[in-house]
């Protein structure tokens, strides 16, 4: 079974892309933003498609996420089609430039795990959650998906320049995986990883799948990996 997983897998990657990709999709537009510590370069709207990160939960791509900043205003969007059903989605911007693929499933168990996906996904810098303009004050308000149909939809807005500063205030707990950035450091989008975590306790997982912070390995297995990129137009996220 673990072999026809894994051949099943390469077949998907090799005919979509996979969720391991980088390239930009948007070659019209310039992907390149000079960095400012003022956020200044941060504008207009970024967006992917949401793959599976592992092929054998689902084999399809299950969504979208974007996100925008006109003036003060920095918004979030997910829809999702085939998420995981009932559970608490948790989602996060992070540092990394590309999706955990199958050469980060060092055990060979047919499943990347937490663990496992940090090497590709790095630290997170914004929690997709219910306060976008503080790192830690909505870290355990994550919506839930549909529980019937796995549908799930997200929406957040929240001041810039609120969220900015606080990614610039002192790392209380530099020891967990949520960064902060210097004083003279900035952000940029395109190219910038979006994981999502999360799974029915009553779906099939193997012991060799870990977890970290003291969670289930169903509470932390990636499920959904995006590349954002700058685009012209917001996606059909309503």
């Amino acid at each position: 079974m673990r072999v026809l997983l894994t051949v099943i897998s390469l077949v998907v990657l090799s005919s979509c892309g996979g969720s391991g990709t980088s390239k930009s999709p948007n070659q019209g537009i310039s992907q390149n933003e000079t960095i400012m510590a003022d956020g200044s370069n941060v504008a207009g709207i970024y967006a992917s498609d949401i793959w599976p990160v592992n092929y054998n939960l689902n084999l399809d791509k299950i969504g979208v996420v974007a996100l925008r900043r006109e003036g003060d205003q920095f918004s979030a969007f997910v829809k999702m089609k085939y998420a995981p059903k009932g559970i608490r989605l948790k989602q996060a911007i992070f540092t990394g430039r590309r999706c955990p693929s199958l050469i980060d499933d060092l055990n060979k168990d047919a499943y990347i795990d937490i663990q496992e996906a940090l090497v590709a996904i790095g630290q997170i810098t914004i929690p997709l959650d219910g306060r976008l303009d503080s790192q830690q004050a909505g870290l355990n308000d994550f919506p839930a998906t549909d529980s019937s149909t796995g549908m799930f939809s997200y929406q957040e807005e929240a001041s810039f320049a609120r969220m900015f500063a606080d990614l610039k205030v002192a790392d209380e707990n530099p020891s967990d995986n949520i960064i902060k950035l210097g004083a003279d450091e900035g952000i940029t989008f395109p190219g910038r990883v979006v994981l999502f975590q999360g799974l029915n306790p009553g779906a099939f997982l193997p012991t060799s799948v870990a977890s970290r912070d003291g969670l289930s390995a169903y509470d932390t297995l990636p499920v959904g990996c995006a590349v954002l990129w700058k685009v012209e137009n917001l996606p059909d996220v309503q």
